[in-house]
């Protein structure tokens, strides 16, 4: 498996969209709202791209850690 950049998500949902024929299509295609792809393809919500990627069989892997700033611990 080749782990893809998120920025390729917006190209990977728009070549999605196209191949179903609008975000209306693929989102009864994929069991998703249609709010969900637009809010996807516009830079909106980052859970609404989530979930639009997962109905597209990716797996999206965040990882976040805190790390502390040299001088803020008290």
């Amino acid at each position: 498996m080749t782990d893809l950049p998120i920025t390729e998500a917006r190209s990977i949902i728009a070549d999605a969209v196209e191949m179903a024929g609008g975000q209306h299509a693929l989102a009864r295609l994929r069991g998703v709202a249609q709010s969900d792809v637009s809010q996807a393809l516009n830079g909106g919500r980052k859970d609404s791209r989530d979930r639009v990627l997962n109905a597209l069989g990716y797996l999206v892997m965040t990882r976040e850690c805190i790390v502390p700033m040299r001088g803020q611990n008290r």
